[in-house]
């Protein structure tokens, strides 16, 4: 690392903290932290979902699958980006209209508080897993561009999402996704034209050795049903993410929310892509590395200087937001779903308190896992992530929405409990080449049938 790249990377840091800065002034309430006061236009409600979606799992860890898989690894922001287009086309307007505040509170309000309690409990662990994720991929990008070892770029990832997030909120995490958007969309837009070049473009990819077709050129090279198990855990996972679900309630209305989620679903799969062509040239280039270190090592070797740093500095605020969009998510269900209301009546200073020290709890929490498991595959986190959340909360989620009055609400917690279990079984004793996932959503859908049976039986009976 030169001179040039150190001052590269000052400079987007510099621009971040100061916007940040800004934007912490701009919260006033706990309502204007977590996006409730509902101030945020379009380009601050598409910044906010990416910078959440768009983290170290759709960037590094995408580049990392790809290195060792290909094609299959694009899977990830396919998923993402069809979350956001259900979004944007049937389940926004229903939501923004729904006075939900986070999706247990969704849940709760049609089944009640023991839901909402079990919804925000479960489906955070989920979501906390992500926050591992993110982490990971940040020590990748610090330890590949510095002399720092794992422990302290763990370290300052954690205080870069304290400074980021902790006085910001949703309001900085819109204001600081637009930044990050426009700094992400040069660098992977370099990268992947540079990518291309080094192997001599598509014909390069398709004809080389190094990338046999049945494991580089196949959307399912892992198995299929290990392959379309994750794109449905990212579905699933995006629609009942509650940093997605809070970024898309933060907009002034529905239409504007609208605009958001779709101009965001049609960059993030933009994104994977190029950062699969990224991971499969350094397959072909550097064939013996870390696959963990494919994105940032091609950024630090193939772009001149400056732009080198200035890239891997919007890489790593990327990282620093998708972390802290994650942890605030968690902290406002804790704060709206699970601590007791008589702690927060007519205290908005002291909610505002509770939120950030709880997402500062959750980002220490998780960084004591990383150092368990520094060589982890970053997408498996993700994928883990978005499937246990996915299989928890959607079908009660659907029923809340859609369903109304159709489902027993004693069959509602069962029905989250048994989706983390039935995955956990599936995870040990399935199939190796079908995805968890699967158990844990037909298990929800089971119970939640026989719960729609029974309402049914019930009102016959009554009538």
């Amino acid at each position: 690392m030169s001179v040039l790249h150190y001052l590269g990377a000052v400079l987007v840091l510099g621009v971040i903290v100061a916007v940040g800065v800004w934007s912490g002034r701009q919260v006033r309430s706990h309502d204007d932290y977590t996006g409730r006061a509902r101030r945020a236009n379009p380009a601050m409600v598409a910044g906010a979902l990416l910078g959440t979606i768009v983290g170290g799992a759709s960037t590094i860890g995408t580049a990392q699958l790809a290195y060792t898989n290909g094609l299959s690894a694009w899977w990830f922001t396919i998923g993402c980006a069809t979350g956001l287009l259900l979004y944007g086309t049937v389940l926004l307007k229903p939501i923004y209209h729904s006075g939900a505040t986070t999706v247990p509170g969704l849940i709760g309000g049609e089944f009640g508080p023991h839901a909402s309690r079990a919804g925000a409990m479960l489906a955070s662990i989920g979501t906390f897993l992500s926050v591992v994720a993110q982490l990971l991929a940040a020590v990748a990008l610090i330890t590949a561009v510095s002399d720092l070892t794992d422990a302290p770029a763990l370290a300052l990832m954690v205080a870069l999402v304290v400074v980021y997030v902790v006085f910001g909120g949703a309001l900085g995490a819109g204001y600081v996704g637009i930044v990050k958007t426009v700094l992400l969309s040069l660098t992977v837009v370099g990268c992947g034209f540079l990518a291309l070049g080094d192997v001599g473009g598509f014909s390069g990819l398709l004809d080389n050795p190094a990338l046999p077709h049945e494991t580089y050129f196949n959307f399912n090279s892992r198995g299929f049903g290990l392959d379309t198990g994750a794109a449905i855990s990212l579905v699933l996972g995006v629609v009942t993410e509650q940093a997605y679900f809070q970024a898309l309630l933060s907009a002034r209305s529905a239409k504007v929310s609208r605009i958001g989620a779709l101009g965001a679903g049609a960059i993030v799969p933009v994104i994977g892509a190029l950062g699969v062509l990224v991971g499969m040239s350094m397959r072909i280039t550097h064939p013996s590395i870390e696959s963990r270190l494919a994105l940032p090592l091609f950024i630090k070797e193939h772009l001149p200087a400056l732009p080198a740093g200035i890239a891997l500095a919007a890489l790593l605020v990327v990282l620093v937001g998708s972390a802290s969009g994650l942890s605030l998510g968690i902290a406002t269900v804790v704060v709206r779903d699970l601590l007791p209301k008589r702690w927060l009546k007519e205290k908005d200073a002291r909610q505002l308190l509770i939120s950030r020290v709880t997402l500062l709890a959750v980002l220490l929490v998780a960084a004591a896992i990383c150092l368990l498991d520094m060589g982890g595959l970053i997408l498996s986190w993700s994928f883990l992530s978005m499937g246990l959340r996915g299989a928890v909360a959607f079908w009660p989620a659907m029923a809340a929405l859609f369903w109304r009055g159709h489902v027993n609400p004693k069959f509602v917690v069962p029905a989250m409990i048994s989706a983390p279990l039935t995955t956990a079984l599936g995870a040990w004793f399935g199939p190796a080449d079908i995805d968890p996932v699967w158990f844990g959503v037909a298990s929800s859908f089971v119970i939640m049938a026989a719960g729609a049976l029974a309402r049914k039986r019930q009102r016959h009976h009554d009538s």
